[in-house]
């Protein structure tokens, strides 16, 4: 099969992107018209415009100049992440099944521990998966939390960000799921491991998915307004994942440090001041982000909401009174 010209190259991956001129042209900084002279083969771009051109594409600059064969190379990586991280899944299935047969034989067999690696591997590990892999065979975005459907994403980069969080899910969860399993075999009678293990993979869970997209920020989003959202929101979702997480480690500390019964009036007391300064600082989150998404950096500097720093202070206060009733 013969080359393509550098212009039919262009035209193919704006399109595969679903792309117009004036997008392509807003991305690169230049006029419509010079996009257009681009794909009619009338005018070459610069050097410094083609690897920006390969960059949005997602390709190489030979490539896009036509001359070496288009390698799907981004297919080839995902197949690979694909691959690996059914291999966690397998590991993960035989931990828990090592664990259900040895823990059985030895009557060390725990419902707490089977429960906390079920939590992981339903739900997360094996959920996440199929979920983030259809997402990326079919383009489809918009189903998960973080991205709008109005926002235009750089998709090849999308793609890459979505395989690399998949695997490192897989790994992370495998890794607990085994801690858990060798753990509950060897019955070494600390009650409060399990609920150790399960808060260090959530938080180590969330945080690991918001540091991933903090430094795919540049790269993922194709306007300067998008990017600057995103950056202004980063240090608010920072703040919101350690108040949720001070808050339920608060809890446990006191739980087990008043060696407090669940189900008692204590536990029920507790609990709900727990839930009312979560909801709180979630309503407060909620707020503030509704409020950059319609912030137009171009026009205005950004200042945030006092009701919003209000929620945070009230959460603040709920916790402190957590710790001294």
């Amino acid at each position: 099969m013969g080359e393509n010209l550098p212009g039919e190259n262009i035209t193919r991956c704006r399109k595969k992107l679903g792309m117009s001129q004036e997008k392509v042209a807003e991305y690169m900084g230049v006029s419509r018209q010079a996009v257009t002279k681009w794909e009619n083969n009338i005018s070459m771009p610069s050097s410094e415009n083609l690897i920006k051109l390969a960059g949005l594409f997602g390709i190489t600059v030979e490539v896009l100049l036509g001359k070496e064969e288009r390698k799907e190379t981004s297919d080839d990586t995902k197949g690979s992440a694909d691959k690996k991280s059914w291999i966690f899944i397998g590991i993960s299935t035989l931990c828990i099944a090592v664990y259900f047969i040895i823990s059985t034989i030895l009557g060390y067999f725990s419902g707490g521990t089977l429960i906390c690696v079920f939590i992981i591997y339903c739900p997360i590990q094996l959920f996440l998966h199929i979920y983030f892999s259809n997402a990326i065979r079919s383009d489809s975005f918009g189903s998960i939390a973080g991205f709008d459907e109005k926002i235009e994403y750089n998709k090849c980069e999308v793609k890459k960000l979505l395989a690399q969080i998949n695997l490192h899910i897989e790994t992370m969860s495998t890794v607990y799921i085994f801690l858990l399993c060798v753990i509950g075999c060897m019955n070494l009678h600390i009650k409060w491991m399990n609920g150790l293990l399960m808060a260090a993979y959530i938080f180590h869970f969330v945080v690991s998915i918001f540091v991933s997209n903090y430094k795919m920020i540049d790269k993922i989003y194709r306007n300067a307004e998008d990017k600057k959202r995103a950056v202004r929101s980063a240090p608010l979702t920072a703040v919101y994942i350690i108040v949720l997480f001070v808050g339920i480690v608060i809890t446990a500390v006191i739980f087990e440090m008043r060696g407090i019964e669940n189900n008692t009036a204590p536990a029920l007391k507790l609990s709900g001041l727990l839930i009312l300064g979560m909801l709180t600082a979630t309503g407060g989150f909620f707020l503030e982000s509704n409020r950059i998404k319609k912030w137009n950096p171009a026009a205005t500097e950004y200042k945030m909401n006092k009701i919003s720093i209000a929620c945070l202070l009230i959460c603040v206060i709920i916790y402190g009174v957590m710790c001294i009733i």
